[in-house]
């Protein structure tokens, strides 16, 4: 499965289950798809976004 399908449903996943999908997700997403950062680095800036001080916040 391609990058851009795979991040497309995954977004799609999310929305349709009420999660809200940041612009800045957006930017990375597209990043990846560019193939400029790999999915590790997608998954830390995600994580990193979602946590403070090592707690995880709520954005909702």
């Amino acid at each position: 499965m391609d990058r851009k399908r795979v991040i497309a449903e995954a977004i799609h996943s999310g929305e349709m289950e009420g999660a809200y999908v940041s612009a800045e997700f957006r930017e990375d997403a597209d990043e990846y798809v560019a193939g400029e950062i790999s999915i590790e680095e997608l998954m830390r800036r995600t994580k990193r976004r979602w946590t403070v001080e090592g707690k995880a916040v709520s954005h909702g």
